[in-house]
C-alpha cells in the first residue's frame, strides 16, 4: 500500500523535473520555438494515443510533453528578452521609468549613490527628440534619495549589460533575463536626474508601511537591531547589516533566515492559522484570512520567488483544510513549481527558488526516514533535527557549488539558534500587526524582542566562530552532483538500492578521476584588473593581482577570491598586488586564504611579464603580455603554447595587430575580457589550455 501510495508523488515530482530538464535543454541549446511547440504536440498526441496504457503514456509522451513545453517557454522568453532594444545600450540617453527596486548605496567622488533597477515607461537619445516607448528595466545608478515607487527622468550614459566569465561567479547573467533587464545607466547631481512623480495606490500604501514599520523599529530597537529585524520579517536591508553579522550568518548556515523564504511563510500561516481558530474561525472564513495575510505579506516582501513558491504551498494546504482533501505537500511542491517556471522560466536558474525548492523536497521525500532513525531522541529534539537534516540532504551539491563550502555546526545552529530566531519573526509579525492598532502593545513586544534577537546574534557568532566552522571542498562537478543524488537515493530508498549500486560506483569513480589536481595557471577575467594565479601539485597558489584606480575597490573580492575558491585553491605561498589601494587589496586576500611558506612544487610551462620582450625563448611555454603599449610589432614568441594579451591605454587596436601576428605563427592568442578565465592543465602528459567560454558550450 505504501508503494501505491507513492505512485502519485513521484509522478507529480517527475512531471516537475521534466519541465525543469526542458528549460535547462533550452538554455544549453537554442532551438527555434516552432521546433519545440512541433515536439510539444506530438508529445501531446502520443499522450492521447496511448491513454489507455497509462504507464506506458506516461514513461514516453507525459514526461516529454513537460520536457518540450519547459523547453518551448523558456525559448520564448528568450526570444522575447532578445526583441528589448539593445541596439540603444551605450549611447547617451534620457529614460524615464519609475523605480521598482533599491539595490544598495555605495560612496564615490559625487557622494552617496543609490543602485535601483527602473521600470522602463520611455527613452531617447540624447541628440534625438524623437521618444520609443520603454520596454524592459535598466539599473540606474543615481545619487541617494529617490524612493521605490517615484518616477524619475534621468539623462545619462548608458552601457550594455557586460558578465565576467569565470568559475563561481553569482548567475547574473539568468537574473537579469529574468527581470528583462537590458541595460545600465549613470545619472548625476543637477538637471540629470528629475523627480517626476511619488508613487500613489497599492504601491504607495505598501512603501508607506513598510517605512512606517522601519521607523518603528528604529525606535524601539535602535541602529543595532533595527535593520536585523527588517531583513529577518521582509529581507532586504543588506547594506546595513555589519559585514561581519553576514559571515557569521553565512557560515553557521542561517544566511537563508536574512532573507525572506518558505519558513517565514510557514510560520506565518502557522499562526494565522492558531489566532483564527482561536477565534472560532472554521472553512472558508479561515482560508480567506489566510490566503488574505499571506498575500499582503508577500507584496511587503516584494514577491521574492522563495515566498511565492511557498505562498502558493500554504495557500493550497489551506484550501485542502477548508475543502477537505487531502492535497499533500508533494503535490503542492509540484505543482507551485510548475506554475512559477511556467510563468517565469528563468526563475529555474534562481540560486534562492533552487535552494528553496530544493528544500522542501527534502523534507516531503525524507522527513519521515530521518524521523524513524532518529526515533530514540526526545521529540523536540528528534523533530528540530529531522526538519534540519532533510531539509539539507538535497541541497548540499547546490551549497557547495554557490559557496565552495559546506557549514559544519549548521545542525547545531538549527537546534540551538534558529528557534529563537523564529520566536523572534513571530513576535516581530505580532508586533508590526498590532502597530496598526495600538502602537504602545506593539513597543512592549518589541521591547521583548530586543534581548531575544541579542541573543540569538550572539549564539550564532559563538558557533561560527568555533574551530572547523566550514569545510572547504571548491566547485562540484556535474558527476559529483549526479553522485550524491544517486547515494541520497541510495541510503533512503530500499527498494531502489539495487539498481542504483552500480550507477553509484561508476559516477563516485568517474567523479573522483574529473577533480581538480596537478599543476596549472588560471588567468581570470576580472575586468579591468588583471589576475593570474599559479597553481601547485598541492593545490596551492601564488597570486599576482594589478590594481587598477578605475575598477570596484572590491573587484578582488567579488570575482577573483570566488574564481580560485571555485577551483579548489583556498591556500597560497605568494601573493604579489600592485597598482592601487595596494593594502586594501592585500588585506582582503590574508582574510581569505590560508597562507603557507617556502615555495611549490611543480614545473609549469609559463612566464608572465609586464612588457613585451624584444626576444622571447624557444620553449613552448603560455606567455602573458602584461601590456603591448611598448610593442615593436616584430617580436613574437613563435613557438609558444598560447599568448594572453590584454587592452590597454593603445586600446583594441594593439591586441588586433598581436592577434594577427599570433594567426599568422599559428600561436593561440587570448584576450580574458573576451575569452573569459583561461585555464592550463595537464592532461595524460600533454599540457593544453581552455577557455571558460569553451568549458561552458
Amino acid at each position: 500500500m505504501k508503494a501505491l501510495s507513492m505512485r502519485p508523488l513521484w509522478l507529480s515530482l517527475s512531471l516537475a523535473l521534466a519541465l525543469c530538464a526542458g528549460i535547462a535543454a533550452a538554455d544549453r541549446f537554442s532551438l527555434p520555438l516552432p521546433w519545440w511547440g512541433a515536439f510539444f504536440l506530438l508529445s501531446l498526441f502520443g499522450t492521447g494515443l496511448c491513454a489507455f496504457y497509462r504507464r506506458m503514456a506516461l514513461i514516453f509522451f507525459l514526461i516529454p510533453a513537460l520536457f518540450c513545453l519547459g523547453g518551448m517557454r523558456l525559448q520564448l522568453a528568450a526570444d522575447g528578452y532578445d526583441a528589448l532594444p539593445h541596439q540603444a545600450a551605450g549611447a547617451n540617453l534620457v529614460v524615464e521609468g519609475t523605480l521598482s527596486e533599491k539595490r544598495g548605496t555605495f560612496t564615490g567622488e559625487g557622494g552617496t549613490m543609490g543602485r535601483y533597477v527602473m521600470d522602463l515607461t520611455s527613452y531617447r537619445y540624447g541628440d534625438d527628440d524623437r521618444t520609443y516607448p520603454g520596454k524592459g528595466r535598466a539599473y540606474v545608478t543615481v545619487p541617494d534619495g529617490p524612493d521605490v515607487g517615484d518616477t524619475l527622468r534621468i539623462t545619462g550614459q548608458s552601457k550594455p549589460l557586460t558578465y565576467y566569465k569565470n568559475d563561481g561567479m553569482y548567475d547574473a547573467r539568468h537574473r537579469d533575463r529574468e527581470k528583462d533587464i537590458w541595460l545600465r545607466i549613470f545619472g548625476k547631481e543637477g538637471g540629470a536626474v528629475q523627480v517626476l512623480s511619488e508613487p500613489v495606490g497599492i504601491r504607495a500604501l505598501l512603501q508607506d508601511l513598510k517605512t512606517a514599520l522601519t521607523k518603528r523599529y528604529d525606535a524601539v530597537l535602535g541602529p543595532d537591531y533595527a535593520p536585523v529585524l527588517s531583513s529577518l520579517l521582509f529581507g532586504g536591508h543588506y547594506d546595513e547589516l555589519p559585514p561581519g553579522l553576514l559571515e557569521a550568518f553565512s557560515t553557521t548556515g542561517l544566511i537563508h533566515i536574512l532573507s525572506v523564504s518558505g519558513s517565514h511563510v510557514a510560520l506565518l500561516l502557522a499562526v494565522l492559522q492558531v489566532i483564527g481558530r482561536a477565534a472560532g474561525l472554521r472553512g472558508t472564513p479561515l482560508f480567506v484570512l489566510s490566503a488574505a495575510f499571506l498575500l499582503l505579506y508577500s507584496a511587503l516582501a516584494d514577491f521574492t520567488s522563495p515566498v511565492v513558491r511557498a505562498s502558493i504551498m500554504g495557500s493550497l494546504s489551506a484550501f485542502s483544510l477548508t475543502a477537505r482533501r487531502d492535497y499533500t505537500a508533494g503535490h503542492a511542491l509540484a505543482l507551485a513549481v510548475m506554475a512559477m517556471l511556467l510563468y517565469s522560466p528563468y526563475l529555474f536558474f534562481d540560486l534562492s527558488f533552487r535552494l528553496s525548492c530544493s528544500a522542501s523536497a527534502g523534507i516531503v521525500l525524507c522527513y519521515k526516514r530521518i524521523t524513524t532513525i532518529l526515533s530514540f531522541l526526545p521529540e523536540f529534539l528528534r523533530n528540530c533535527l529531522s526538519v534540519s537534516l532533510s531539509a539539507q540532504v538535497l541541497v548540499v551539491p547546490l551549497l557547495l557549488g554557490a559557496f565552495f563550502s559546506f557549514p559544519v555546526y549548521s545542525l547545531l545552529a538549527n537546534v540551538v539558534v534558529a528557534p529563537v530566531l523564529d520566536l523572534v519573526m513571530v513576535l516581530g509579525l505580532g508586533a508590526s500587526v498590532l502597530s496598526l492598532l495600538y502602537d504602545a502593545g506593539a513597543d512592549l513586544i518589541l521591547f521583548g524582542v530586543k534581548p531575544l534577537l541579542a541573543l540569538a546574534l550572539k549564539g550564532n557568532a559563538f558557533i561560527a566562530a568555533l574551530p572547523g566552522s566550514r569545510l572547504w571542498a571548491g566547485q562540484p562537478s556535474l558527476w559529483a552532483w549526479f553522485s550524491w543524488y544517486l547515494l541520497v537515493g541510495f541510503v533512503f530508498f530500499r527498494s531502489l538500492r539495487k539498481k542504483i549500486f552500480l550507477p553509484l560506483i561508476i559516477s563516485l569513480a568517474v567523479s573522483w578521476m574529473m577533480r581538480p589536481s596537478g599543476p596549472g595557471v588560471l588567468i581570470f577575467d576580472a575586468g579591468r584588473d588583471q589576475a593570474t594565479a599559479i597553481i601547485y601539485e598541492d593545490r596551492s597558489a601564488d597570486l599576482w593581482y594589478n590594481k587598477s584606480r578605475f575598477s570596484n575597490p572590491d573587484q578582488a573580492a567579488v570575482v577573483v577570491i570566488p574564481a580560485l575558491r571555485a577551483n579548489g585553491i583556498f591556500r597560497l605561498r605568494r601573493c604579489v598586488v600592485e597598482g592601487e589601494e595596494r593594502a586594501y587589496t592585500e588585506a582582503l586576500f590574508q582574510k581569505a586564504f590560508t597562507f603557507l611558506k617556502g615555495p611549490g612544487k611543480g614545473e609549469i610551462p609559463y612566464r608572465g611579464v609586464t612588457a613585451v620582450p624584444q626576444t622571447f625563448s624557444g620553449e613552448p611555454l603560455l606567455w602573458e603580455l602584461r601590456s603591448l603599449d611598448a610593442w615593436d610589432g616584430k617580436s613574437f614568441p613563435a613557438s609558444a603554447l598560447g599568448t594572453v594579451v590584454y587592452e590597454g591605454f593603445r586600446g583594441q587596436g594593439a591586441a588586433a595587430e598581436w592577434g594577427e601576428a599570433a594567426d599568422s605563427y599559428g600561436v593561440p592568442a587570448y584576450i580574458p575580457s573576451r575569452d573569459g578565465q583561461l585555464r592550463l592543465f595537464r592532461h595524460r602528459g600533454q599540457w593544453r589550455l581552455s577557455t571558460f567560454i569553451e568549458e561552458d558550450l
